[in-house]
């Protein structure tokens, strides 16, 4: 009976031991809102391809997403959109409408001010960067 015990404890623990090695963990949609609400974000994406924009976007305490883009790595005009942001079922969700990327992802936080939003559809994975307040 003792070494059942042992033998028991000893899975118990090695199973806590590793499961957060294997398991994503993704931040809960209150906390993505907690570090974008109030502030900017900027879209950092790794390779430029068609329709692949440099984006900023700014998130009001009240919903809304104000926008703008341009073609990627490239300086010039930027064109402006709108859009809101909510929580549901414990993720962080955006609707930017008129055919931009819009539904609720899962995120991953980074070290230094970093978001990424995770296997989004058709795309991968989005790398953005906060900063504090609105940033033009």
């Amino acid at each position: 009976m003792k070494t059942y015990k042992k033998f028991a404890l000893a899975a118990a623990l090695s199973c806590m031991a590793f499961s957060p090695a294997l398991a994503d963990v993704y931040l809960s949609g209150q906390e993505v809102a907690s570090q974008v609400v109030g502030n900017t974000i900027e879209g950092q994406h790794r390779e430029c391809g068609a329709a692949r924009h440099d984006f900023k976007e700014y998130y009001t305490p009240d919903g809304k997403i104000s926008g703008k883009e341009r073609a990627c790595n490239q300086t010039g005009s930027w064109s402006f959109y709108g859009g809101t942001w909510s929580v549901k079922d414990d993720k962080f969700c955006v609707n930017l409408g008129s055919g931009r990327t819009s539904g609720c992802y899962n995120y991953k936080g980074g070290p230094d001010g970093t978001l990424t939003r995770v296997d989004e559809p058709g795309v991968g994975n989005t790398h953005f960067q906060i900063y504090e307040g609105k940033v033009e």
